[in-house]
């Protein structure tokens, strides 16, 4: 095979996953690189950033010769976590562990400043919530916890800048991981002066801005050394990963929606400009794309709740699939389908980790409401699998309030190969669902920054239409299934309604 290859990296919490494609698009050679996690402490979770671009560089050398020829790769780019926090000297060298986007030692300093900014103020000042997950309240912990490493600290950056800077020694940010900061007016595309203001964060700590689609550089000669890739390999700056994620899914026109089915469900969605969601249920950041912003919600616990309930009830399913008789899940699915949509009045409210849908709130938990001994485990499945379809229901109600059409949902991640959960899905919230034949989408969605990058293609619409495909088989809802889950759902949020009070007395 020969021609131009570009690389996309998905730089994630667990791993780096690089991905090698042809020019046109096609997937040649994946490699994955796992990363250590510590929690040293209830709530604190923390990375060795220094692994991440050691990471990188292996899992890029690996794909790299896969190439008919290594120099031949023209483009490389990342979409990196999310709403990190990597402190670092002058030099650019990490000065404690990375605060990764599931720490949240921070509620002491969100609360401090939801005292001086009230959450709609900085709703509106920054498209997020005023919330501890985001990365400026960890750089606010290591100031009141860690203050000589605060003096020390030249540099606040996430994830994907540090290892950006690593990989070419440039120290840039796109607008969706700045957004992650916190500290970003997704208006303007700018810091927010009164937010760093605020926070005491000067501006002059903070990475420079740049579009994702960017090439800001070459590699450097140690990491084309580390990779086998030629010197002049252009670097584009890179994404966040939910919008690489999302990219990669072929979701950047306004309407369109990508439901990120993992261990969580992020739901984020394309418009043409920046909206505000009046109930905060979705936040508003820049997309990768730099002529769009995504509309996101972070994600409930979705698939988590789905593999809980194969874990602690499926023990035959589980065997089965052991002794190669079928995956669970699959075997599962076909129980539930024989209940019936709304499963005979059973709900289930998918807060086992607490809730992002109808509302932000730490406090709620999982909940099956209604059960009667007509019910049976089939309606017990589907009622886990209708939970989350109502959870993304509010998502997309939050969105169309905030002034965006939606009109499709793709669906990717290990939760979109189930075509019963699919087509649930398509029935309650009443749009089309469609595929990508892709998994890969974070560094497909990388992978399409590297090409526009590197001049491959000219624009981001451009790329993806070579970049990504669809499965032939779409889900569209059924209207007359759609009516009754219309009345599972008002259930749905009476019941979440009803234990509001309880949650907040636990």
């Amino acid at each position: 095979m020969s021609g131009r290859y570009v690389i996309g990296c998905d730089v994630g919490s667990q791993g780096t996953n690089a991905a090698l494609y042809t020019e046109d698009g096609a997937l040649v050679a994946s490699r994955y690189e796992s990363h250590d996690l510590s929690f040293p402490r209830p709530g604190w979770a923390e990375q060795d950033a220094t692994e991440w671009p050691t990471a990188v560089a292996s899992a890029v050398g690996a794909v790299a010769r896969e190439a008919s020829d290594p120099s031949a790769v023209v483009g490389l780019s990342f979409g990196s976590q999310l709403d990190g926090m990597v402190v670092c000297d002058a030099a650019g060298t990490p000065l404690r562990p990375a605060m990764i986007w599931m720490d949240r030692r921070a509620e002491a300093q969100a609360a401090a400043l939801s005292e001086r900014v009230s959450p709609e103020d900085f709703y509106r000042l920054s498209g997020t919530n005023l919330d501890s997950s985001h990365a400026v309240f960890k750089a606010l912990w290591v100031r009141d916890q860690e203050p000589e490493l605060f003096r020390q600290a030249a540099h606040f950056m996430p994830p994907g800048a540090f290892v950006l800077r690593e990989v070419t020694g440039v120290l840039a940010v796109d607008y969706s991981n700045a957004s992650s900061l916190a500290l970003l007016d997704p208006r303007t595309r700018t810091w927010s002066e009164p937010l760093l203001e605020h926070t005491g964060i000067e501006p002059d700590r903070l990475p420079e801005l740049a579009p994702a689609t960017q090439a800001v550089g070459t590699v450097r000669p140690r990491f084309a050394e580390a990779t086998g890739l030629d010197p002049g390999t252009v670097v584009a700056v890179g994404c966040g990963d939910e919008m690489a994620a999302t990219l990669g899914a072929g979701v950047f026109e306004p309407g369109e929606v990508c439901d990120v089915v993992g261990t969580a469900e992020p739901v984020c969605a394309a418009s043409d400009s920046p909206r505000d969601d009046p109930t905060r249920l979705v936040e508003c950041h820049p997309h990768a794309d730099p002529d769009a912003w995504l509309l996101e919600n972070p994600g409930f616990v979705s698939g988590g709740n789905l593999r809980w309930w194969r874990d602690q009830f499926a023990p035959l399913e589980r065997q089965a699939e052991t002794d190669g008789g079928g995956d669970a899940y699959d075997l599962l699915a076909t129980d539930a389908a024989a209940a019936p949509p709304g499963a005979d009045g059973l709900v289930f409210l998918p807060c086992m980790q607490g809730a992002m849908a109808p509302e932000w709130n730490g406090a709620a938990r999982g909940v099956f409401y209604g059960l009667t001994l007509a019910h049976t485990r089939a309606h017990m499945t589907r009622a886990v699998l209708e939970g989350s379809a109502f959870a993304l229901r509010d998502i997309l109600e939050a969105m169309v309030n905030a002034g965006l059409g939606v009109r499709r949902l793709t669906i990717v991640g290990g939760g979109a190969k189930g075509a019963l959960w699919r087509q649930i899905k398509a029935d309650v919230t009443g749009y089309p669902i469609r595929v990508p034949t892709s998994v890969e989408t974070t560094a497909t969605g990388a992978a399409i920054l590297a090409a526009v990058g590197a001049g491959v293609f000219p624009s981001v619409a451009e790329a993806t239409s070579a970049f990504v495909s669809y499965e032939p088989e779409e889900h569209p809802p059924d209207p007359d299934v759609k009516a009754r889950y219309d009345e599972a759902y008002r259930l749905y949020r009476d019941v979440y309604a009803a234990l509001r009070p309880v949650f907040a007395g636990g």
